[in-house]
């Protein structure tokens, strides 16, 4: 009876465990650290301890580079590397954000040994073993709601762990490798939507101007009446006055 009811409370105490992992949000808990660090060891993630390390990680494709697109950039990251699955959550996250809120996703960190880990940084942390990216809090509300939704959302599919962090802002995501790249293979994203092409031969040429001193007329006269006829008749006038004002001239003056 009493084995009984240890067995009833070890179990109980499990549950609770997960559910609070579980239900943890963009808060976090020590149980969801704890969650982290488990599915690390059970993918037997090597966590890294010096940037020597990581260079060779990158070299044997165990991490792989991290170089941004159209939909998602990096920002002043020391080490722009992850494991495969979470570039391609990256890669997933950043398009959906980039098509929903006409933004960029903008990641802060990525990969980061254990010697260049941050005074404050939690003893479980994940980003040595290269499963965690770090991701700026929008400052637009609408885009915010929406990158917190989504990442809740892969939370409860249980494809990952998120947390927002305040010091400094931004969101902390672990990306559980297998779970993700089975949920990613279940909902496959739709190719994208071909941009529209501009036929430049079939572009319409542009009337040219017969005659740029007649528009300048036309623009400066639109509407007063005198038109090119006014000046027609000024034209005419000058001339005429000219030729009178040679004939009142004494001849020694015009050969001067």
């Amino acid at each position: 009876m009493h084995l009984g009811r240890i067995a009833t409370a070890v179990a109980l105490a499990s549950t609770l465990a997960v559910g609070t992992a579980e239900a943890s949000g963009l808060k976090g808990s020590p149980a969801s650290m704890r969650s982290q660090h488990s599915v690390a060891r059970d993918n037997d993630f090597t966590f890294l301890r010096t940037p020597a390390q990581v260079r060779e990680f990158v070299e044997k494709g165990r991490l792989v580079p991290v170089t941004g697109n159209e939909d998602y950039r990096v920002n002043k990251v020391s080490f722009p590397y992850a494991r495969p699955d979470v570039v391609t959550f990256i890669e997933r996250i950043g398009r959906l954000y980039h098509e929903a809120t006409n933004q960029q996703l903008v990641v802060t960190s990525l990969t980061r040994p254990t010697s260049s880990q941050p005074a404050n940084a939690h003893k479980l942390s994940v980003h040595p073993a290269g499963m965690a990216v770090d991701l700026r809090i929008p400052a637009d509300s609408d885009a915010r709601r929406w990158l917190e939704t989504e990442l809740l959302k892969l939370e409860s599919d249980g494809v990952l762990d998120v947390t927002r962090e305040k010091r400094p802002p931004h969101y902390h995501v672990a990306v559980f490798p297998e779970r993700f790249a089975a949920w990613a293979a279940a909902n496959p994203l739709l190719p994208r939507a071909p941009k529209p092409e501009v036929d430049v031969a079939a572009a319409p040429t542009p009337p040219q101007p017969t005659s740029v001193v007649a528009e300048t007329v036309d623009e400066a006269d639109a509407g007063s009446g005198f038109g090119v006829w006014g000046f027609t008749a000024l034209a005419g006038l000058g001339a005429a006055g000219g030729a009178a004002a040679r004939r009142r001239v004494p001849a020694k003056a015009r050969a001067r």
